[in-house]
């Protein structure tokens, strides 16, 4: 029984251990030089690492014979270093089945070489994606050089904050309105004062 348990034990922290080597190596390539960036990702899926991206400066061909680009992974538990995929017209797509994180671009006589030659353009790393939900991004409020906005905030229907805009040119026309109304008022307040002094006249006169 007690080996069951110790065997059931070890099992489970394989498979703790086995995922977060998965989760270690999804994320974001960045490969960097002085003249030449690649930009990517690498997702663990169907028991392989994928791997996308593109890479900007590269030169076509590199030398007289060297006219391909390769990419390559180093392998996180042998240190092996495994193709990925050749980078065409500055675009990568590929697959590695081992876990990795250092990576190489190479110049090639050939793309479909198995080990990378020395010419090494730049190398780079993967950086994890990081799923930590309590780390919140505010996006600001698109502002115009025409009009300008006021944040109001209230709270929605699931209790979350809600911000609300108002418009400067809308408090400008409520200000117009409001002044339009008071000349109105005061007209109207003339009229009806002349109105009964013309009366009170008329009836001393009589």
């Amino acid at each position: 029984m007690k080996k069951l348990i110790v065997g059931l034990t070890a099992l489970v922290i394989g498979l703790f251990v086995a995922a977060g080597a998965v989760s270690a190596h999804e994320g974001s390539i960045d490969l960097s030089s002085s003249s030449v960036s690649c930009k990517g990702i690498s997702i663990y899926q169907d028991g392989s690492y994928h791997v996308t991206g593109r890479c900007d400066g590269l030169v076509y061909p590199y030398q007289t014979l060297y006219s391909k680009y390769v990419l390559w992974g180093k392998a996180t538990d042998s240190g092996q270093i495994t193709r990925i995929a050749e980078i065409a017209d500055g675009y990568f797509s590929g697959i590695i089945s081992s876990p990795f994180n250092t990576m190489y671009v190479t110049a090639e006589k050939d793309s479909l070489v198995h080990s990378p030659s020395a010419l090494q353009i730049l190398a780079g790393s993967v950086t994890p994606f990081s799923f930590d939900k309590s780390q919140t991004t505010t996006v600001p409020a698109a502002t115009t050089g025409a009009t300008s906005t006021n944040s109001q905030t209230a709270t929605g229907l699931n209790g979350s904050t809600v911000t609300t805009a108002t418009s400067t040119a809308g408090a400008v026309v409520g200000k117009i309105v409001s002044s339009l109304l008071v000349i109105i008022l005061v007209i109207v307040g003339l009229v009806i004062g002349a109105s009964l002094i013309f009366r009170s006249r008329g009836s001393v006169s009589a």
